[in-house]
């Protein structure tokens, strides 16, 4: 395929890109919806994918491969333009923002920081305790999974990742103190070794801090977001590096993790373009895109069988492998046609409920739920994350949540202005 065709391919994207980006400002008022998470990093990291194609031994790029994104973005599209419409005649619009907890001072209760400092504590006797019986050493994969890749310790580490969404979501000035249960939950996720939980609950904060406005989009927020994202990369490859293989930091190891970097973010819009060039080696069933429930399915009946979502065909990207293949990519080698186009539109069904139910109750715990899933819908560059059962699990954490905040804070404080309301 040639150059024109290619520009094409590219231009097509783009147009389709901003009628939808501004249909949907039309639609809903606001820039904080489903299809805009789920849009916008997409594009961006595909221009950084098109930038580094062919260069820096990196593989060409199959421009072909943004087609199957043109067809997932206006499907999702669908619902969302005509739930926005019907929410438009029923009952109004109302803004997308929310003013968090019912306090007036909108602090964090404490009861969900005398939790984390809890949980913080275990994670402290934890990592004494795995790195007292491990032979691997911190930074290695081996002592990630012993850390807190299963069982008990794995589901505290989900857990405490719903609490750094909320602490992120709560910082501010007279709450400095609260850096110390982020710096520590940030600290656990680099152990974890997982880069999409460090990255996912930090979206998750920063989206909820845009959207109520306690935050600003500006020049420092970008380059701050920018460093931060590099950053991340630079410390756990550098444990890897230095620690796990004992070697010393200089201008190779640097270049070295800024190609790995460049191969993280560029990573399934690639593997997408091989994988679609190779007429796709790796399709599969159904199930596969199903895997929480199913696997939750033969937990209660019995079936000790467990789906694993991970694929297990890798390409060469000319700097590592990648067996990732972006939201759509994923989708599409596990469905066929009428699955691909149903599963799409019912997401982004279920995105934009959360939305609606979040815009009239203006409630904390609905909006970390909702934008946990645009979170995911923003992860889209890189992989299809509704196939983990943390899809089920985070949610069914926050609303735990919702319930002890309600049992020993809302509760009490719907209470005492009834009492007040009524000796007035």
């Amino acid at each position: 395929m040639g150059a024109f065709h290619n520009f094409l391919i590219i231009l097509l994207l783009l147009v389709e890109a901003g009628v939808l980006f501004y249909l949907e400002r039309k639609a809903w008022n606001t820039l904080y919806t489903p299809l805009n998470f789920l849009m916008l990093p997409y594009i961006f990291v595909l221009m950084v994918t098109i930038a580094v194609s062919g260069k820096f031994d990196f593989v060409e790029f199959y421009y072909p491969s943004i087609l199957l994104w043109n067809i997932g973005l206006l499907l999702f599209a669908v619902p969302d333009i005509a739930l926005s419409v019907v929410v438009r005649k029923s009952a109004g619009l109302t803004n997308s923002s929310f003013t968090g907890h019912s306090s007036d001072d909108d602090k964090i209760p404490m009861i969900f920081v005398y939790i984390g400092a809890v949980i913080a504590l275990l994670f402290i006797y934890r990592l004494k305790s795995t790195i007292g019986n491990s032979k691997f050493v911190i930074g290695s994969d081996e002592f990630a999974e012993e850390f807190a890749g299963f069982g008990f310790w794995g589901h505290l580490k989900r857990f405490s990742s719903v609490l750094l969404m909320m602490y992120i979501y709560f910082l501010n000035k007279k709450q400095r103190w609260l850096w110390l249960l982020i710096i520590a939950f940030m600290v656990v996720s680099v152990i974890n070794m997982v880069k999409g939980t460090m990255i996912i609950p930090c979206v998750v904060g920063v989206m909820m801090r845009l959207a109520s406005g306690k935050m600003r989009i500006t020049g420092r927020f970008v380059v701050i977001l920018l460093l931060s994202s590099v950053a991340v990369f630079f410390i756990t490859f550098l444990l890897a590096i230095v620690v796990v293989n004992g070697m010393e930091v200089d201008d190779n190891v640097i270049v070295y993790i800024l190609q790995r970097f460049v191969h993280y973010f560029t990573s399934g819009t690639l593997g997408l373009s091989m994988d679609m060039q190779l007429d796709f080696p790796d399709r599969g069933e159904f199930d596969i895109v199903m895997t929480p429930f199913i696997n939750i399915i033969n937990q209660l009946t019995g079936n000790g069988e467990l789906l694993s979502p991970i694929n297990a065909v890798y390409h060469y990207t000319g700097i590592s492998l990648t067996n990732v293949r972006t939201i759509f990519g994923t989708l599409y080698i596990y469905s066929n046609y009428s699955q691909f186009a149903i599963y799409v539109m019912c997401l982004s069904l279920v995105c934009y409920f959360l939305k609606i139910i979040s815009d009239k109750t203006g409630n904390t715990f609905v909006n970390l739920v909702f934008f946990y899933f645009c979170a995911l819908l923003a992860m889209g560059w890189f992989e299809f994350y509704f196939f983990h059962l943390d899809v089920i699990e985070i949610p069914a954490m926050i609303i735990f949540l919702h319930v002890v905040d309600w049992t020993l804070v809302g509760r009490k404080h719907y209470l005492l202005q009834t009492e007040n309301k009524m000796y007035q």
